[in-house]
């Protein structure tokens, strides 16, 4: 059964501190040390050093580049996708360099960015290897109840002096994400973008309740004297009994009765390709008798924006309502298996150690095509053979 991971950001989050955290936890360095070489980066070590912040034992992770270079967000994401990594580290990294492209994006008011130190190799390394110590350690949920993002710190970049406590780029980030943020006073940058591009690739903001079976801390550079520079990860199970994990997501809704029932049901399906959580139609009754339809879909709040520009582009309508929710979820995982029909994905669910499996529909109609059968015959067919 995959992991639960709760980030503790009291004293902020940076990508090597990431890392560092999830060594401490556990996760396999040489792991992420191989993951790495596929990436075909200049030459670079890492390593990790056991140091104290504030009277927390923690680990620090020691990076050192032969030859820097900077990439732009097109280049990175053609390194991870050659690259000879597992698909959801692909996925997970890939999030993060859409992430950070999109905080850089925002804070320089331009769609091409130039990320300069964010675009680095040691950027690379604690982007892509951190979501290679998440999947050595098996982490399938992460959640973040509150990052500590510090006050009234300036650092002098290329582009002269900007607050760094977040940065801009950094607070764009975590504002889009949907996290809550701390405020406190502080004398370094607590969150760096890289640092927030990883939480918000995998971690959804809020509270989770599990019994934790490790945990670790990642240490930053600095040591100053009024808080422990460090970040923590708590790494276990959902608890019997307790409370699902749960996620701020958006409804969205518009109601429209000039649009045939072919192209709201292609707009439904776009919505559905573009990730939203779900999609649907519902008959409605207008002003004077008018019939119409109310197209509905559940999205992840930090990307309410983009599906409403979505539902105004595939159908007429001239606005869209927005509702918050908050979602409790089982956790679930996406399988393939071998049955007597083919090879088959099924959708498994996993709530307090029971688990549902149900075959996804696409595959159960394709093999009812291949075979000659109806899709009624298939789907009695796989359930059986599933258990489900």
């Amino acid at each position: 059964m995959s992991s639960t991971l709760v980030f503790d950001c009291f004293s902020g989050i940076a990508g090597d501190m990431t890392i560092a955290a999830l060594v401490d936890a556990g996760a396999s360095l040489d792991a992420v040390r191989a993951g790495l070489d596929t990436l075909g980066l200049p030459p670079f070590t890492i390593g990790t050093t056991a140091v104290t912040r504030g009277g927390i034992r923690a680990l620090h992770l020691d990076v050192t580049v032969e030859r820097e270079r900077t990439y732009r967000p097109a280049e990175m994401r053609e390194l991870v996708a050659r690259a000879a990594l597992p698909d959801r580290v692909k996925a997970r990294a890939t999030a993060a360099i859409d992430w950070l492209a999109r905080g850089e994006s925002l804070a320089h008011d331009t769609p091409d960015p130039h990320l300069h130190e964010a675009g680095g190799v040691d950027a690379m390394v604690d982007l892509v290897g951190a979501m290679l110590a998440l999947e050595d350690l098996d982490v399938g949920d992460a959640c973040c109840p509150v990052v500590t993002v510090g006050a009234g710190t300036i650092a002098r970049t290329e582009h002269g002096p900007i607050p760094a406590a977040p940065g801009p780029a950094a607070a764009h980030i975590l504002q889009e994400a949907g996290f809550a943020l701390r405020f406190v006073e502080a004398s370094h940058e607590l969150v760096t973008p890289t640092g927030a591009a990883i939480l918000a690739a995998v971690a959804r903001p809020g509270p989770a309740v599990i019994i934790p079976l490790r945990h670790g801390a990642g240490a930053g550079t600095s040591d100053p004297p009024n808080r422990p520079n460090a970040l923590r990860v708590f790494i276990g199970t959902a608890a019997a009994g307790g409370v699902a994990p749960s996620r701020e997501v958006v409804g969205l809704e518009a109601n429209i009765d000039d649009m045939p029932a072919t192209l709201l049901a292609h707009a439904r399906d776009r919505l559905m390709e573009e990730g939203a959580l779900d999609a649907w139609l519902e008959p409605i009754g207008m002003k004077k008798g008018r019939a119409a339809h109310k197209l509905c879909a559940l999205v992840p709040a930090a990307e309410e924006g983009r599906f409403a520009a979505l539902f105004l582009a595939e159908t007429t309508t001239l606005g869209v309502r927005a509702l918050p929710y908050r979602r409790y979820e089982a956790a679930r995982r996406i399988e393939t298996v071998a049955t007597s029909l083919g090879p088959v994905r099924v959708k498994v669910s996993d709530w307090q150690g029971r688990e549902r499996r149900s075959p996804e529909f696409e595959d159960v109609k394709a093999l009812a095509k291949a075979r000659g059968l109806t899709a009624l015959e298939v789907q009695r067919q796989l359930e059986r053979e599933l258990g489900s």
